[in-house]
């Protein structure tokens, strides 16, 4: 099953509401199901709204994933700041568990001073020691997420999260396919482009390829790769990808997991956009 919904605030609900809590209401109200809740710049969520949040969400059969602080690092070559972000997931974990979400997505690390290959032995040194966290603080029937990313200096292609992913069935790949499409300088135009970055989770993770979470918008991008979000409806020309032939992939797959839209501003008109063209690929 393919769920769709917005990340965020877009401009229109700005319009007319301030507080979470009426999100769950716009969400159904605009036909979708799915919703990312951010804790881009901390977790600063009060237990008491998350669980008020919960029942919020729950009563409209919303499934709610979150994108976890931007400020987590396992690529960081300090041991001790590598040993905050794990605990930094752990704490964003122990939080989702009253909001009612499952799935955390993560940025896995920057390059900083550090060649390619060093930065992505240290996320998977990383990656593997969360596994015995996860165990200790009883987070078995949560998921880490790491995202791919379209800066050339962050980990994130592809074969890197698949690799990640490959390492513990709690990992699922966020495949982010503005990002894939900005790091590959406009890589993703046809259905086999997009059937290529399924196979290769499937090298690595057999067939739990079929078990992902999606972002999906337009993605500006320059010489070192992404540069910002845009939206459908954008006036910037040449930037991409495009959904439908994502949409029909999916399909031919029978890929399960969420479609969540960080366009620039218009997310859940967007959302529904692509809501739109899956529905007609399954009537």
């Amino acid at each position: 099953m393919m769920r769709f919904g917005p990340s965020g605030f877009c401009e229109e609900f700005l319009k007319e509401h301030k507080h979470t809590e009426e999100m769950p209401s716009w969400i159904t109200s605009h036909g979708l199901d799915a919703y990312e809740y951010a804790f881009n710049k901390g977790i600063h969520l009060s237990d008491e709204k998350a669980e008020k949040l919960k029942k919020l969400f729950d009563d409209k059969n919303i499934e709610v994933s979150v994108h976890g602080p931007y400020y987590i690092n396992l690529a960081n070559p300090d041991d001790m700041m590598a040993e905050k972000s794990k605990m930094y997931i752990i704490s964003s974990l122990q939080k989702m568990k009253l909001l009612g979400a499952k799935k955390l997505v993560i940025h896995p690390g920057s390059l900083t001073k550090n060649t390619r290959e060093v930065a992505f032995d240290l996320v998977m040194k990383r990656m593997s020691e969360l596994r015995i966290l996860l165990d200790e603080f009883g987070m078995n029937d949560m998921y880490v997420c790491p995202e791919t990313m379209g800066k050339h200096g962050q980990i994130g292609t592809v074969e890197e999260i698949a690799k990640i992913c490959a390492l513990d069935e709690r990992y699922i790949p966020t495949l982010d396919f503005g990002h894939i499409n900005a790091y590959g300088l406009g890589s993703l135009k046809t259905e086999e482009d997009f059937e290529n970055v399924f196979m290769t989770l499937k090298k690595y993770m057999g067939e739990r390829y079929k078990k992902v979470h999606i972002h999906f918008s337009k993605v500006m991008y320059g010489e070192k790769g992404e540069l910002k979000h845009l939206d459908f409806d954008s006036d910037e020309e040449g930037y991409g990808p495009d959904f439908e032939p994502l949409a029909k992939v999916l399909k031919k797959l029978g890929i399960e997991g969420n479609v969540i839209c960080e366009s620039r501003g218009n997310q859940t008109k967007d959302a529904q956009s692509m809501q739109k063209i899956f529905s007609k690929l399954i009537d």
